[in-house]
């Protein structure tokens, strides 16, 4: 979970928690003068930024131990989108796994 570490954030941070983590994390890395660095943050942000995002990176991009039942059962619907309560209940079986 290497982009919540980046951005020195929780699982299940809100949305507004994770774009004030990201933008005090860039403050001090312009772009100009610190393009790794910068590249680096935004890269972590640009993966968890929307639900979406989250679980497309929770889901494919980490280590947590979660089966595939677990995720069928919450996730695969037929709309394909992500909303608030199916995200928590995301977070609440990682957070249970701990």
């Amino acid at each position: 979970m290497l982009a919540y570490k980046i951005l020195d954030i929780e699982v299940c941070d809100d949305d507004q928690k994770i774009r004030e983590a990201y933008l005090k994390k860039i403050q001090p890395y312009p772009p100009e003068k610190e393009p790794e660095r910068y590249q680096t943050i935004y890269k972590a942000y640009e993966k968890i930024q929307t639900h979406q995002k989250r679980l497309e990176y929770f889901l494919f991009e980490n280590d947590a131990d979660i089966s595939f039942d677990e995720y069928e059962r919450i996730i695969f619907k037929v709309d394909k989108t992500i909303i608030g309560e199916k995200w928590n209940q995301i977070c609440q079986i990682f957070q249970n796994r701990k």
